[in-house]
């Protein structure tokens, strides 16, 4: 919705020219499915998976961890006493961390616009997450810069991550492109200037919406 308000506007209001691409990480660049981990803490805890499921939506500890509130140390031995799973960090890691696949549209894009544009990294993540994925997904060297949630202990939509991206982009709220899967967040920064895209898991949409403005040749 936000971004179909700032597109009627730009027939009036001259758009700035895109200095900087500002991209969120799940769901965009990696698609997520925390099945699996359910699953196999499902057998090491003798649980139902859906109970499983359950905690993680009640207990608010990813939340907290993602924020950076809590240790990686802290949210291992939460949810083992919760669960009771047995596993030791190293294998709990492992569970946790084995949910992602590249979205390999997007690395693709992100290689063609690299020379031309500064790029960002916004996403609400974790530090086991994180390690994880920056080992694991080569395009992740890519960006110039990473706000991550868990180092700046605040989570999107909360307006001040949205201004560290800001000024990690080098460049005014207006000469941004934010590309998010979440239509809330998009909004969110919308409200602060940013152009905004609501990513449906489609690179060739979003390419085009990119050759539309400009950005992309």
């Amino acid at each position: 919705m936000a971004y179909v308000i700032m597109w009627r506007m730009s027939k009036t209001i001259p758009h700035k020219k895109t200095k900087a691409i500002l991209f969120d990480l799940g769901n965009v660049i990696l698609d997520f499915d925390f099945t699996p981990a359910f699953r196999r803490l499902s057998g090491a805890s003798r649980r139902p998976a859906k109970e499983v499921k359950a905690f993680f939506l009640r207990s608010g500890l990813e939340v907290l961890y993602d924020g950076g509130k809590i240790s990686s140390k802290q949210f291992h031995d939460q949810v083992k006493k919760n669960l009771n799973h047995g596993l030791n960090y190293a294998e709990f890691k492992k569970v946790w961390d084995e949910i992602f696949t590249l979205n390999q549209g997007i690395a693709d894009l992100i290689r063609r616009l690299r020379p031309h544009y500064r790029l960002v990294l916004i996403s609400n993540t974790n530090a086991m997450h994180y390690d994880y994925i920056r080992l694991k997904y080569p395009v992740m060297r890519h960006f110039d810069r990473k706000i991550l949630s868990f180092k700046e202990k605040v989570r999107k939509p909360d307006a001040r991550i949205y201004r560290k991206a800001i000024k990690a982009c080098r460049a005014a709220a207006g000469e941004i492109f934010y590309i998010d899967d979440r239509e809330d967040l998009t909004e969110a920064a919308a409200m602060l200037g940013l152009k905004t895209f609501t990513f449906k898991n489609n690179a060739k949409e979003l390419a085009e919406k990119m050759k539309e403005l400009g950005i992309l040749r």
